[in-house]
């Protein structure tokens, strides 16, 4: 979990193809799909419904034996979904990186959606939503972790790994 630009999905692609395990991002899913209203959705900073990211989860989640959710987990109604059994969240690692870090990242990459007010937007609700989110998962039982995500993406990783043995 992190603001767009946090190096969530780099982090947890690199974790899942060490541990095995499926990576699952929404956004991947999302812009994966052909169908045009969610084209046009993408280039807003407006969330997707709670249902429709729900069933994409429990869908892409069909026989993985262990996975790694990428931006699963954006609304308190979100958080709940991922607390029932055939989503099953147990551990969230909350990537943390300073405002102007995010914005300078983010439009580095380049996608045709990201501009400043659109990314500026994004994280101004992804901001609004991470308290709500955290305590949410918190009160169900989801342990949360807490990685500076600024530096290398190797720095991160080692960070990363740093955090995930200290609550093994």
């Amino acid at each position: 979990m992190g603001a767009p630009g946090s190096g969530k999905s780099t982090q947890g692609q690199m974790l899942a193809e060490d541990l095995g395990w499926k990576w699952i991002s929404t956004g991947e899913l999302l812009r994966a799909s052909s169908e045009p209203w969610i084209k046009e959705r993408l280039k807003t900073a407006e969330l997707f419904p709670d249902e429709m990211i729900h069933k994409l989860l429990v869908e892409a989640l069909e026989g993985a034996e262990g996975a790694i959710l990428d931006g699963a987990v954006r609304t308190k109604a979100q958080a709940l979904a991922a607390l029932s059994p055939e989503v099953g969240l147990d551990t969230v690692v909350l990537f943390e990186v300073p405002r102007e870090e995010l914005i300078r990242r983010v439009l580095e990459r380049g996608r045709e959606q990201d501009t400043v007010k659109i990314v500026a937007q994004r994280i101004e609700e992804y901001d609004k939503m991470k308290s709500t989110v955290l305590a949410t998962l918190e009160r169900g039982g989801v342990k949360v972790l807490r990685v500076d995500g600024v530096g290398t993406p190797e720095e991160v990783q080692e960070r990363l790994r740093e955090v995930l043995k200290e609550e093994e």
